[in-house]
């Protein structure tokens, strides 16, 4: 290579983003490459301190062995509204307590019982699935696995914003380009392998407001084909401080109310009611807005005093310190009744893989959120897919190794990937992006566009962005820090078209996926996912039949709820 300015970087697996499949991933490479394998994994921000898991309690899904794993696998895939890739999701729950024994290996704690069991709880929508959380939560659980990776020999990369994939001078990826989030240097990282693991785009909402995905959308611009972006993770939210444990408040007497005082959630789920999963809720809590019985509550008054020091004492560590230090105005008033509305957190888009976590590119896997095997986002059920797909795409990817072609990088394309940086960059003008992502928020974050779905408002929306992504144009960064900024909120305005069209294009409702006008699930019809390929620089959106091989809808009998819990059917 001439005419580099910037660091090059070689190695043979190069995982991007240190979430918990990121993670997963670059451990799983490590142990399952031959002696003298290189794996490197670069993050935005800090290893081990960054990620959605690391803001969470992290409680994930493990199946013990004397579980009814096929029970387990069939309620999961039912509660994707069959949406999921079955041979992956069952392949991540049969590995889970193994998962999990590797996470005690790492010094990582989980609570046991006085008879040395796991204690475990019942998650949301569910009956036979049961989580559990490591003490310390997220933080500790990533930092753990960052300490387990610098004594496997794991070369970590801190604060590397990755810009974009190589596609060298083969067919496939021979790696990624990026910049130091801090001093805006420039690096290439050759690899024979990528494993992309970034975040999902989230608008900058939630508790997870400052981690934003960029990985699909740079592999979508690579080849990679997209899918799930019609679905989303809807949720309660509120405009005051956030707590972690909604789920376990409501199994412990919390309940809705609208303005009204009404117990809304068993008029529009009579089944599950306030247990319901949160999509079902945000949908609920859309409706009774548009009814005008807004604004709405949680109530957790009826939580007992015993349990009430558990919510207050957070597993989170950062959520217990700041909601000790704001102002009274804005925290949780946990006890009584805080203002919720229909929130939508994040997409679920994410790149299509095989059950191997492959992707239709060669050199290029995918797991954790940037992975598409399933769209629900069950409390504990997302964090163990990451957990899973980011080991399996460990293994994929050194299972590749030896198929591959070695990576020859093409110097014209390393240097327009560095000139589209360095265009970008002018020191005489403002920070401007905020002002365009408080725009694009305003669009997304809308009940009747984000929620509850009308093709008429989705039209409507898309006219919006088009106009949003005009007063994006021509936007430069003065610093490192905007620059970021700017590439993110740019991938934002890529994910936000792919999402408005994709919802267009689904005519049912289905999973988080609601529709006014189509307010049914059609099997007949959509019992497939919604692929987006790049097609000379538009988006092509095609049908793409769901494999059955496990179960499918018409095998599962309807059953009763055998957990019943206060709130509950």
């Amino acid at each position: 290579m001439t005419d580099f300015s910037g660091t090059l970087v070689e190695t043979d697996v190069l995982v991007v983003g240190a979430g918990a499949g990121g993670l997963l991933a670059a451990l799983s490479a490590k142990r399952h490459g031959a002696a003298g394998t290189r794996v490197t994994i670069v993050d935005t921000w800090l290893v081990g301190r960054t990620g959605h898991a690391a803001f969470s309690n992290a409680w994930t899904v493990v199946v013990e062995p004397e579980d009814n794993l096929e029970a387990i696998t069939r309620e999961i895939l039912a509660g994707n509204d069959w949406v999921a890739d079955q041979v992956l999701v069952s392949k991540v729950l049969a590995m889970s307590y193994q998962r999990l024994k590797d996470l005690e290996g790492l010094e990582l704690e989980f609570p046991k019982d006085s008879e040395g069991r796991y204690v475990r709880r019942p998650t949301r929508g569910l009956d036979d699935t049961r989580v559990l959380c490591p003490v310390g939560g997220g933080l500790e659980f990533c930092w753990r696995l960052r300490r387990g990776l610098e004594a496997e020999g794991v070369q970590i990369l801190d604060r590397i914003f990755v810009t974009g994939l190589m596609r060298g001078r083969g067919e496939g990826i021979v790696g990624a380009v990026g910049i130091h989030s801090r001093s805006g240097a420039f690096h290439a990282i050759k690899a024979r392998a990528t494993v992309v693991c970034t975040n999902a785009i989230t608008f900058r909402s939630g508790f997870v407001r400052d981690i934003t995905g960029t990985g699909t959308l740079l592999a979508y611009k690579a080849g990679a084909a997209l899918r799930n972006a019609e679905f989303s993770y809807t949720r309660p939210g509120t405009p005051r401080f956030y707590f972690e444990g909604i789920a376990f408040a409501i199994q412990e007497g919390a309940h809705f109310v609208n303005a009204k005082g009404e117990r809304f959630m068993l008029r529009h789920e009579p089944v599950w009611g306030d247990e319901s999963d949160v999509p079902r809720i945000a949908r609920a809590m859309a409706i009774e807005r548009q009814l005008g019985n807004d604004p709405l509550y949680l109530d957790m008054s009826g939580v007992p005093e015993r349990v009430r020091s558990d919510f207050i004492r957070s597993k989170v560590k950062w959520m217990e310190y700041f909601y000790r230090k704001l102002p009274a105005e804005t925290r949780t008033d946990l006890f009584g009744k805080t203002p919720y509305y229909a929130q939508n957190q994040m997409t679920k888009m994410g790149i299509r893989t095989d059950a191997a976590c492959r992707s239709d590119v060669p050199g290029l896997l995918a797991a954790g959120l940037a992975q598409a095997g399933a769209a629900n986002h069950f409390a504990g059920f997302h964090i163990g897919m990451c957990i899973g797909t980011g080991w399996i795409a460990g293994c994929s990817a050194v299972e590749d190794l030896d198929r591959l072609p070695a990576p020859a990088l093409d110097a014209a394309e390393v240097r327009a990937l560095f000139a589209d940086n360095d265009r970008a960059r002018n020191d005489a003008v403002q920070a401007e992006s905020d002002n365009v992502l408080r725009s694009l928020q305003a669009l997304m974050f809308a009940y009747d566009i984000s929620v509850w779905k009308h093709g008429a408002r989705l039209e409507m929306a898309l006219t919006r962005l088009a106009a949003i992504r005009a007063e994006f144009a021509g936007l430069a960064a003065p610093h490192t820090h905007e620059l970021v900024r700017l590439k993110e909120t740019e991938a934002m305005l890529l994910a936000a078209e792919l999402i408005l069209r994709a919802s267009l294009y689904r005519t049912e409702s289905r999973m988080s996926h609601f529709r006014e006008d189509f307010d049914l699930r059609d099997d007949r019809n959509w019992l497939c996912w919604v692929d987006i390929c790049d097609h000379q620089g538009e988006p092509r959106f095609e049908k793409t039949p769901v494999p059955v091989p496990i179960c499918d809808p018409d095998s599962v009998a309807p059953r009763s709820v055998k957990r019943v819990i206060k709130g509950a059917a």
